[in-house]
Parts: C-alpha cells; sequence; structure tokens
C-alpha cells in the first residue's frame, strides 16, 4: 500500500478558537483604519508575541476569505489596514 509522505517541522493550527477575538480586531481595525493589525491587537491588552503572531496570522487569513467589494482588491483592503498611526492616535486609545 502507498502512504502519504509524513510532513516534516510543526504542524499547522493550534486549535484555539480565536474567532471573537478576530471579530473584536477586524472591528477595532473597521472603526480606526489608521490601525496596523499588531497595534490593534496590543490596544486589545494582548502583550504575548506568540499569540500576536498567531493573531495576526489569522486575521490575515480571514482578510483573504471576505467577498472583494466593487472597485476595491483584498491586497488594497490589507493595505488600508496597514498605515501607521500618530502617536498620539494609538496612545489615546490605550487609555
Amino acid at each position: 500500500m502507498l502512504q502519504a509522505k509524513s510532513r516534516r517541522g510543526r504542524p499547522k493550527g493550534t486549535g484555539i478558537d480565536d474567532s471573537d477575538r478576530i471579530a473584536r480586531l477586524a472591528e477595532l481595525i473597521r472603526v480606526h483604519p489608521e490601525l496596523k493589525p499588531t497595534t490593534a491587537i496590543r490596544v486589545m491588552g494582548i502583550t504575548d508575541p506568540s499569540i500576536i503572531r498567531r493573531l495576526r496570522d489569522k486575521y490575515t487569513a480571514y482578510l483573504q476569505t471576505l467577498p472583494v467589494e466593487k472597485g476595491q482588491t483584498r491586497s488594497g483592503a490589507a493595505q488600508a489596514t496597514s498605515t501607521p498611526p500618530a502617536k498620539s492616535q494609538a496612545q489615546s486609545l490605550r487609555h
């Protein structure tokens, strides 16, 4: 019998359900489009680098599943969320 070749390295996915965090992140970026995803995650109060990376990657995958609106591309939507925030605005959101 033929067997599938085993993959090398760490398996994809953690099995952690982050759908509520991704929804809050998407809403935060919708309300404050000047925030980058990483900055928005930090504004949510998350400081662990591995969690930030996991949420950022899941948010990027979430953006790819959204339907493309007329006159807009997926990359355009992602670029609109990645403009650098002004320091005073980012700090005012934390307090």
